[in-house]
């Protein structure tokens, strides 16, 4: 069985490609751009997604220190309204990452 290549920088291209790699994901960090302080059903209903899909890019996008939500996970309560935001510095990294092992920057 071959082996997986993996060029010298893929770590640090790594991170972005999995945080902005995925359409949905993208598209939320659009949205939240342009519509700070979303809740998951508001997301849904305007990418047209069921909720639990976006649950699962929330969480992605959380993970990897994109968005922002209010409450935090850690003292959101179920059942409780939680607003989204994007965390425009670590996109712009993420995005500048990218960039540089494209070799745009």
């Amino acid at each position: 069985m071959p082996r997986y290549a993996r060029p010298a920088n893929s770590d640090y291209a790594e991170d972005p490609i999995n945080a902005l790699g995925n359409v949905m994901q993208a598209t939320i960090i659009g949205l939240l751009r342009k519509n700070p302080g979303l809740t998951r059903s508001e997301i849904a209903e305007a990418i047209e997604l069921p909720k639990m899909t976006i649950a699962n890019g929330l969480e992605k996008l959380l993970d990897a220190g994109l968005i922002l939500a209010d409450p935090p996970r850690d003292v959101a309560i179920r059942g409780q309204r939680v607003r989204y935001t994007v965390d425009d510095a670590q996109v712009t990294e993420m995005v500048m990452r990218l960039e540089q092992v494209l070799g745009e920057f």
